[in-house]
């Protein structure tokens, strides 16, 4: 007995310090790691994890790296699973290192091998505070090269030290520099406009942009490109080589005066061109950025010098076409026919919190641009008093002749 204990001991001594063949698969044991998002600046957790679908572990150790240009680490400590991992206490030996590359834990269970982890899923065995100090996306990926000596990514099992599969974790940095396309609504038939903007938080001053922005063009079609900033040259691709999409760009100053005084400014949102539209039909249009699009091809992308830079946040807008629906005035409650029944669905809506009607319009009987008790009133009238019957359109289903007042029916152009 003995002679076991001191040789898991030394198995577990080697384990810590030799280097183990990277991402070499375990059979039934897996360690993966936890990314996380968000912006420059912003502090997330990532979790270093164990699924073991093989046999009993008695202890294990790992590093993990990153990138401490992308990625700063604030700390690291013992995950869940580790901290009951010894019959529901602590292990008689839990060691954490951090470093600006990363961290390493190393881990016995028990010294006496009184304690095992067996099949487990989800299993914690550290966390790790970190900091998103980069504007790129990067991964935390496990490692032998942290530590002094370096220490191993391996379990132990049965006195033996195996290496897991590993999977590493992505980090998704939000960019806070945007290239951003505008949301608009237009009525169909009209025009309609969208703006695409740069907005630059951590940039230098920009030489050059290209944007690519999708568009449908049975809803809304290209009617003209101007640019909002003073480029020395801009152009676009002819939109017929490849249908659907504007690819743009732009160079803010070229330098033939001899300076470079021109540039899209840093710290500042700056409007870089602007597309008219001519609505064809109702519904809504995604602009969305995507790069390899034209011919040849171009991403969305941005210079300051010769330096290309890390791309911005791509943040695409819409542009949504309505049109007018016809409907019958006083007929509030939608059943194709005015009577009592309207004006009381009308006061049902107004004081006794009953339910919106679909086409606010139609019960708006005398076309005052609102809904109270005065056109409930108005309806009575006109059904048993010999009053007035209700604005046109009546008594046929027709358009709206006094659009714009903001009552609207069944999600129209006045009901947005």
């Amino acid at each position: 007995m003995l002679r076991k204990i001191i040789t898991s001991l030394v198995v577990l001594t080697i384990a810590f310090s030799i280097h183990a063949t990277a991402n070499a698969g375990g059979s039934g044991f897996t360690f993966s790691v936890t990314g996380g998002s968000g912006s420059t600046g912003d502090s997330f957790s990532s979790s270093a994890m164990l699924d073991n679908t093989g046999s009993d572990i008695q202890g294990w150790s790992f590093g993990v790296c990153i990138d401490p240009a992308a990625l700063t680490i604030n700390g690291a400590a013992s995950g869940a699973g580790t901290a009951t991992s010894n019959d529901g206490g602590t292990p008689d030996f839990d060691q954490i290192g951090v470093f600006s590359t990363g961290a390493t834990q190393g881990v016995v269970l028990c010294f006496v091998g009184c304690s095992v982890v067996g099949l487990v899923s989800d299993f914690e065995m550290m966390t790790m505070d970190l900091t998103i100090a980069g504007a790129s996306d990067t991964t935390i990926s496990f490692c032998n090269t942290n530590g002094t000596p370096p220490v191993s990514t391996v379990v132990v099992t049965g006195g033996a030290s195996v290496p897991p599969t590993q999977n590493s974790g992505s980090v998704d940095v939000i960019n806070p520099n945007q290239l951003t396309a505008s949301s608009s609504t237009a009525v169909l038939g009209g025009m309609a406009a969208t703006t695409v903007s740069l907005v630059n938080v951590t940039m230098p001053a920009i030489d050059a942009v290209q944007a690519n922005m999708t568009y449908d063009p049975s809803i809304g079609m290209l009617a003209g490109i101007a640019p909002d900033f003073a480029f020395d040259f801009w152009a676009i691709q002819d939109p017929t080589t490849t249908p659907g999409f504007i690819v743009f760009g732009g160079i803010a100053d070229t330098g033939g005066d001899g300076t470079l005084d021109n540039l899209i400014p840093a710290a500042a949102t700056t409007a870089l061109f602007s597309v008219a539209w001519q609505t064809m039909a109702e519904g809504t249009m995604a602009n969305d950025f995507v790069d390899g699009q034209g011919t040849p091809s171009q991403d969305n992308a941005v210079w300051a010098g010769q330096a290309f830079l890390d791309q911005p946040t791509l943040v695409g807008g819409t542009l949504t076409v309505v049109n007018f629906n016809p409907f019958t005035r006083g007929d509030c409650n939608s059943d194709g026919v005015v009577n009592i029944a309207d004006g009381i669905n009308l006061i049902n809506y107004l004081f006794q919190m009953g339910t919106e009607p679909d086409c606010d319009d139609a019960c708006d009987s005398n076309d005052d641009g609102a809904l109270d008790a005065s056109d409930a009133i108005y309806c009575f009238n006109y059904r048993f008093l010999d009053g007035p019957a209700p604005m046109a359109p009546f008594p046929g289903a027709d358009l709206d002749p006094t659009p714009g007042d903001g009552l609207g029916c069944n999600g129209d152009a006045d009901d947005l």
